[in-house]
Protein backbone atom coordinates (compact mmCIF):
# COMPACT_ATOMS: atom_id res chain seq x y z
CA UNK A 1 0.00 0.00 0.00
CA UNK A 2 1.15 3.25 -0.90
CA UNK A 3 0.47 6.43 1.15
CA UNK A 4 1.07 10.16 0.81
CA UNK A 5 1.48 12.82 3.66
CA UNK A 6 0.21 16.46 3.99
CA UNK A 7 2.29 17.94 6.52
CA UNK A 8 5.67 17.33 8.06
CA UNK A 9 5.47 18.67 11.50
CA UNK A 10 5.32 16.73 14.87
CA UNK A 11 1.89 15.00 14.27
CA UNK A 12 3.05 13.69 10.95
CA UNK A 13 6.04 12.93 12.19
CA UNK A 14 4.33 10.31 15.06
CA UNK A 15 1.88 9.16 12.13
CA UNK A 16 4.72 8.42 9.62
CA UNK A 17 6.79 6.80 12.21
CA UNK A 18 4.03 4.57 13.05
CA UNK A 19 3.52 3.42 9.05
CA UNK A 20 7.24 2.73 9.32
CA UNK A 21 6.88 -0.35 11.34
CA UNK A 22 4.19 -1.78 9.20
CA UNK A 23 5.62 -4.09 6.30
CA UNK A 24 3.09 -3.70 3.80
CA UNK A 25 2.51 -0.09 3.87
CA UNK A 26 4.71 2.27 2.29
CA UNK A 27 5.12 6.51 2.64
CA UNK A 28 5.72 7.04 -1.12
CA UNK A 29 5.42 11.04 -1.24
CA UNK A 30 5.64 14.14 1.58
CA UNK A 31 3.96 17.37 0.85
CA UNK A 32 4.44 19.97 3.17
CA UNK A 33 4.40 24.26 2.12
CA UNK A 34 8.04 24.22 4.27
CA UNK A 35 10.10 22.59 1.85
CA UNK A 36 12.84 21.91 4.47
CA UNK A 37 9.95 19.68 6.69
CA UNK A 38 9.33 18.11 3.61
CA UNK A 39 12.22 17.33 2.33
CA UNK A 40 13.60 16.33 5.83
CA UNK A 41 10.51 14.14 6.34
CA UNK A 42 10.72 12.32 3.14
CA UNK A 43 14.68 11.99 2.73
CA UNK A 44 14.20 9.23 5.86
CA UNK A 45 12.02 7.33 3.66
CA UNK A 46 12.79 7.78 0.07
CA UNK A 47 9.81 9.69 -0.70
CA UNK A 48 8.86 11.95 -3.16
CA UNK A 49 9.31 15.89 -1.96
CA UNK A 50 6.12 18.10 -2.87
CA UNK A 51 4.57 21.79 -1.48
CA UNK A 52 1.59 21.44 -3.61
CA UNK A 53 -0.91 18.58 -2.51
CA UNK A 54 -2.62 19.36 -5.74
CA UNK A 55 0.89 18.38 -8.41
CA UNK A 56 1.37 15.46 -5.31
CA UNK A 57 -2.41 13.84 -6.20
CA UNK A 58 -1.74 14.33 -10.24
CA UNK A 59 1.77 12.86 -9.91
CA UNK A 60 1.46 9.79 -7.45
CA UNK A 61 -0.72 7.16 -7.32
CA UNK A 62 -1.86 6.86 -3.82
CA UNK A 63 -4.00 3.91 -1.85
CA UNK A 64 -4.37 7.11 0.60
CA UNK A 65 -3.20 9.82 2.17
CA UNK A 66 -2.84 10.93 5.97
CA UNK A 67 -3.55 14.84 6.31
CA UNK A 68 -1.68 16.84 9.69
CA UNK A 69 -1.99 20.28 8.84
CA UNK A 70 -3.00 23.06 11.30
CA UNK A 71 -6.67 24.10 11.54
CA UNK A 72 -5.91 27.25 9.72
CA UNK A 73 -4.53 25.24 7.06
CA UNK A 74 -7.53 22.89 5.55
CA UNK A 75 -8.73 24.41 2.47
CA UNK A 76 -9.31 21.17 -0.48
CA UNK A 77 -7.01 18.72 0.92
CA UNK A 78 -9.61 16.54 1.64
CA UNK A 79 -12.29 17.40 -1.26
CA UNK A 80 -9.78 16.16 -4.10
CA UNK A 81 -8.74 13.15 -2.46
CA UNK A 82 -12.01 11.93 -2.31
CA UNK A 83 -12.46 13.32 -6.02
CA UNK A 84 -9.87 10.95 -6.81
CA UNK A 85 -11.02 8.22 -4.88
CA UNK A 86 -8.31 8.28 -2.63
CA UNK A 87 -8.80 7.03 1.18
CA UNK A 88 -8.25 10.16 3.86
CA UNK A 89 -7.08 9.93 7.62
CA UNK A 90 -7.52 13.42 8.64
CA UNK A 91 -5.62 14.31 12.15
CA UNK A 92 -8.27 16.53 14.34
CA UNK A 93 -9.71 18.83 13.98
CA UNK A 94 -11.11 17.78 10.82
CA UNK A 95 -11.52 21.66 10.16
CA UNK A 96 -11.29 24.82 11.31
CA UNK A 97 -15.21 25.61 11.85
CA UNK A 98 -18.08 23.02 11.21
CA UNK A 99 -19.17 25.21 8.08
CA UNK A 100 -15.90 24.91 6.48
CA UNK A 101 -16.36 20.79 6.75
CA UNK A 102 -19.83 20.39 5.37
CA UNK A 103 -18.94 20.75 1.87
CA UNK A 104 -15.92 18.06 2.83
CA UNK A 105 -18.07 15.97 3.88
CA UNK A 106 -20.31 16.02 0.98
CA UNK A 107 -17.64 15.16 -1.65
CA UNK A 108 -16.58 12.21 0.90
CA UNK A 109 -19.69 10.70 1.05
CA UNK A 110 -19.89 11.22 -2.95
CA UNK A 111 -17.01 9.09 -3.23
CA UNK A 112 -17.81 6.93 -0.29
CA UNK A 113 -14.41 6.49 0.15
CA UNK A 114 -13.03 5.32 3.75
CA UNK A 115 -11.96 8.05 6.37
CA UNK A 116 -10.41 7.81 9.93
CA UNK A 117 -9.73 11.16 11.78
CA UNK A 118 -7.27 11.75 15.06
CA UNK A 119 -9.47 10.57 18.00
CA UNK A 120 -6.93 8.62 19.49
CA UNK A 121 -8.22 8.10 23.19
CA UNK A 122 -10.83 5.99 21.36
CA UNK A 123 -8.28 3.50 20.98
CA UNK A 124 -7.05 3.29 24.23
CA UNK A 125 -6.80 -0.20 26.13
CA UNK A 126 -8.90 1.53 29.31
CA UNK A 127 -11.73 2.98 26.66
CA UNK A 128 -12.31 -0.83 25.24
CA UNK A 129 -12.66 -1.91 28.94
CA UNK A 130 -14.88 0.38 29.94
CA UNK A 131 -17.35 -0.17 27.31
CA UNK A 132 -17.36 -3.55 28.22
CA UNK A 133 -17.72 -2.92 31.72
CA UNK A 134 -20.30 -0.72 30.86
CA UNK A 135 -22.40 -3.20 28.55
CA UNK A 136 -26.36 -3.26 29.47
CA UNK A 137 -25.75 -0.84 32.44
CA UNK A 138 -27.29 3.13 32.57
CA UNK A 139 -25.10 6.21 33.22
CA UNK A 140 -26.70 8.49 35.22
CA UNK A 141 -23.61 11.45 34.12
CA UNK A 142 -20.29 11.76 33.26
CA UNK A 143 -17.20 14.53 34.10
CA UNK A 144 -14.24 15.06 32.03
CA UNK A 145 -11.13 17.01 32.62
CA UNK A 146 -8.48 18.29 30.26
CA UNK A 147 -5.70 20.52 31.89
CA UNK A 148 -2.47 21.55 30.65
CA UNK A 149 0.01 24.39 29.59
CA UNK A 150 -0.18 26.82 26.62
CA UNK A 151 -0.01 25.43 23.47
CA UNK A 152 3.17 25.17 21.91
CA UNK A 153 2.39 26.46 18.61
CA UNK A 154 1.97 30.09 18.08
CA UNK A 155 -1.00 29.70 16.44
CA UNK A 156 -2.52 27.52 18.24
CA UNK A 157 -2.62 31.14 21.05
CA UNK A 158 -4.92 32.54 17.96
CA UNK A 159 -8.86 31.05 18.36
CA UNK A 160 -9.47 32.26 14.55
CA UNK A 161 -6.50 30.11 13.40
CA UNK A 162 -6.56 27.07 16.00
CA UNK A 163 -10.06 27.48 17.55
CA UNK A 164 -8.06 27.69 20.98
CA UNK A 165 -7.87 24.96 23.70
CA UNK A 166 -11.81 23.56 23.28
CA UNK A 167 -10.76 22.67 19.45
CA UNK A 168 -7.56 21.89 19.96
CA UNK A 169 -6.74 19.24 23.00
CA UNK A 170 -10.38 19.36 25.31
CA UNK A 171 -11.56 18.05 22.00
CA UNK A 172 -10.41 15.00 23.03
CA UNK A 173 -12.82 14.57 25.99
CA UNK A 174 -15.23 16.05 24.06
CA UNK A 175 -15.39 13.30 21.42
CA UNK A 176 -14.99 10.37 24.79
CA UNK A 177 -17.99 12.52 26.20
CA UNK A 178 -19.84 11.83 22.88
CA UNK A 179 -18.25 8.40 22.61
CA UNK A 180 -19.65 7.14 26.04
CA UNK A 181 -22.73 9.61 26.76
CA UNK A 182 -24.61 9.94 23.42
CA UNK A 183 -25.26 12.78 21.14
CA UNK A 184 -25.37 15.97 23.02
CA UNK A 185 -28.30 18.57 22.45
CA UNK A 186 -27.56 21.96 24.67
CA UNK A 187 -24.83 23.44 26.54
CA UNK A 188 -23.90 25.79 29.05
CA UNK A 189 -20.50 27.43 29.27
CA UNK A 190 -18.61 30.21 31.01
CA UNK A 191 -15.08 30.99 30.24
CA UNK A 192 -12.42 32.92 32.49
CA UNK A 193 -9.60 35.27 31.84
CA UNK A 194 -7.81 35.63 35.25
CA UNK A 195 -4.30 34.32 34.37
CA UNK A 196 -2.10 34.12 31.04
CA UNK A 197 -4.81 36.83 29.33
CA UNK A 198 -1.86 38.49 27.25
CA UNK A 199 -0.65 35.41 25.60
CA UNK A 200 -3.71 33.56 24.42
CA UNK A 201 -7.33 35.63 22.67
CA UNK A 202 -9.41 33.00 24.21
CA UNK A 203 -10.40 31.74 27.80
CA UNK A 204 -7.42 30.10 30.43
CA UNK A 205 -10.22 28.44 31.52
CA UNK A 206 -13.57 26.90 30.78
CA UNK A 207 -16.33 24.55 32.28
CA UNK A 208 -19.28 23.24 30.29
CA UNK A 209 -22.26 21.31 31.34
CA UNK A 210 -24.02 19.36 28.77
CA UNK A 211 -27.57 17.93 28.30
CA UNK A 212 -27.45 14.48 25.93
CA UNK A 213 -30.52 13.77 23.84
CA UNK A 214 -30.56 10.57 25.40
CA UNK A 215 -31.40 12.64 29.40
CA UNK A 216 -28.19 11.93 30.45
CA UNK A 217 -25.75 15.37 31.99
CA UNK A 218 -21.83 15.76 31.66
CA UNK A 219 -19.71 17.99 32.21
CA UNK A 220 -15.75 19.46 31.15
CA UNK A 221 -13.29 21.63 32.35
CA UNK A 222 -10.47 22.42 30.52
CA UNK A 223 -7.27 25.37 31.09
CA UNK A 224 -4.07 26.04 29.77
CA UNK A 225 -2.31 27.24 33.14
CA UNK A 226 -1.59 23.84 34.19
CA UNK A 227 2.12 22.78 35.09
CA UNK A 228 1.11 19.55 34.15
CA UNK A 229 -1.24 17.68 32.06
CA UNK A 230 -4.30 15.99 32.79
CA UNK A 231 -6.88 14.07 30.57
CA UNK A 232 -9.42 12.33 32.39
CA UNK A 233 -13.48 11.29 32.47
CA UNK A 234 -15.10 9.90 35.32
CA UNK A 235 -18.73 7.58 34.26
CA UNK A 236 -21.35 7.07 37.34
CA UNK A 237 -24.29 5.16 36.98
CA UNK A 238 -26.24 2.22 38.53
CA UNK A 239 -23.97 1.52 40.81
CA UNK A 240 -20.66 1.84 39.38
CA UNK A 241 -18.11 4.83 39.00
CA UNK A 242 -15.66 4.43 36.54
CA UNK A 243 -12.02 7.22 36.60
CA UNK A 244 -10.35 7.06 33.55
CA UNK A 245 -6.71 8.71 32.84
CA UNK A 246 -5.64 9.30 30.06
CA UNK A 247 -2.02 10.27 31.28
CA UNK A 248 -1.51 7.21 33.40
CA UNK A 249 -3.54 4.72 31.12
CA UNK A 250 -5.49 3.40 33.51
CA UNK A 251 -8.51 2.53 34.96
CA UNK A 252 -10.22 2.79 38.39
CA UNK A 253 -13.55 2.60 40.28
CA UNK A 254 -16.54 0.58 41.62
CA UNK A 255 -18.35 -1.97 40.02
CA UNK A 256 -21.21 -4.15 42.07
CA UNK A 257 -19.39 -3.25 45.38
CA UNK A 258 -15.77 -4.63 44.16
CA UNK A 259 -13.29 -2.36 43.61
CA UNK A 260 -11.41 -2.46 39.70
CA UNK A 261 -7.98 -1.36 38.90
CA UNK A 262 -6.40 -1.71 35.83
CA UNK A 263 -2.93 -0.53 34.36
CA UNK A 264 -3.10 -0.93 30.45
CA UNK A 265 -0.43 1.15 28.47
CA UNK A 266 -2.06 1.31 24.99
CA UNK A 267 0.29 2.40 21.90
CA UNK A 268 -2.65 4.32 20.96
CA UNK A 269 -1.50 5.90 17.68
CA UNK A 270 -0.46 2.74 16.31
CA UNK A 271 -3.71 1.24 16.88
CA UNK A 272 -4.94 3.94 15.15
CA UNK A 273 -3.14 4.20 12.14
CA UNK A 274 -3.48 0.14 11.92
CA UNK A 275 -6.97 0.67 12.03
CA UNK A 276 -7.57 3.03 9.57
CA UNK A 277 -4.29 1.23 6.92
CA UNK A 278 -6.45 -2.06 8.03
CA UNK A 279 -9.91 -0.71 6.52
CA UNK A 280 -8.29 0.61 3.50
CA UNK A 281 -7.37 -2.43 2.77
CA UNK A 282 -10.94 -4.40 3.59
CA UNK A 283 -12.51 -1.15 2.10
CA UNK A 284 -14.44 -2.02 5.95
CA UNK A 285 -14.97 1.61 6.93
CA UNK A 286 -16.36 0.12 10.24
CA UNK A 287 -12.85 -0.98 11.42
CA UNK A 288 -12.28 2.99 11.82
CA UNK A 289 -13.42 4.43 15.57
CA UNK A 290 -14.00 7.91 14.37
CA UNK A 291 -14.73 8.83 10.82
CA UNK A 292 -14.96 12.35 9.08
CA UNK A 293 -18.54 12.47 9.85
CA UNK A 294 -18.38 11.69 13.59
CA UNK A 295 -15.75 14.05 14.06
CA UNK A 296 -17.35 16.91 12.20
CA UNK A 297 -20.11 16.08 14.85
CA UNK A 298 -17.46 16.71 17.80
CA UNK A 299 -16.33 19.83 16.00
CA UNK A 300 -19.54 21.18 15.69
CA UNK A 301 -20.43 20.61 20.25
CA UNK A 302 -16.75 22.60 20.08
CA UNK A 303 -17.47 25.43 18.52
CA UNK A 304 -20.97 25.27 20.35
CA UNK A 305 -19.30 25.53 23.91
CA UNK A 306 -16.75 28.52 22.71
CA UNK A 307 -20.07 30.02 21.46
CA UNK A 308 -21.70 29.28 25.01
CA UNK A 309 -19.07 30.11 27.21
CA UNK A 310 -18.45 33.71 25.26
CA UNK A 311 -22.95 34.58 24.81
CA UNK A 312 -23.53 33.20 28.75
CA UNK A 313 -26.50 31.54 27.06
CA UNK A 314 -27.62 28.01 26.35
CA UNK A 315 -26.76 26.92 22.84
CA UNK A 316 -28.34 23.95 20.55
CA UNK A 317 -25.92 21.52 19.06
CA UNK A 318 -26.31 21.67 15.62
CA UNK A 319 -26.89 25.20 14.92
CA UNK A 320 -24.57 27.12 12.66
CA UNK A 321 -21.77 28.81 15.16
CA UNK A 322 -22.12 32.77 15.17
CA UNK A 323 -18.74 33.03 15.92
CA UNK A 324 -19.76 35.68 18.86
CA UNK A 325 -15.95 35.92 20.16
CA UNK A 326 -14.39 39.09 20.19
CA UNK A 327 -11.27 38.03 19.72
CA UNK A 328 -10.61 40.24 23.10
CA UNK A 329 -8.56 38.15 25.75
Amino acid sequence: MEVGFIGAGKMAGILMEHIDSIDTTTITAVCDVDEDAATAAAARRDASVYTDHEVMYANEDLDAVFIAIPPFAYDDQVRLAAERGIDVFVEKPVALRPSHGAATLAAIENAEIVTGTGYVFRYDEITETALTVLEGREIATLAGRYWNGLLASPWGNELEKSGGEIVTRTTHIYDLIRYFGGAVERVFAAGSDRIDTDAVDYPDATTTTMEHENGIVSSVSSGVTSPSWTAELDIVGDDFFLQLDYVAQELSGSVDGEEIHHEQPTDRYGREVESFLEAVRRGDPTLVRSDFADALRTLSLNWTVIDAAVSGEPETVGETSRSCYDGES
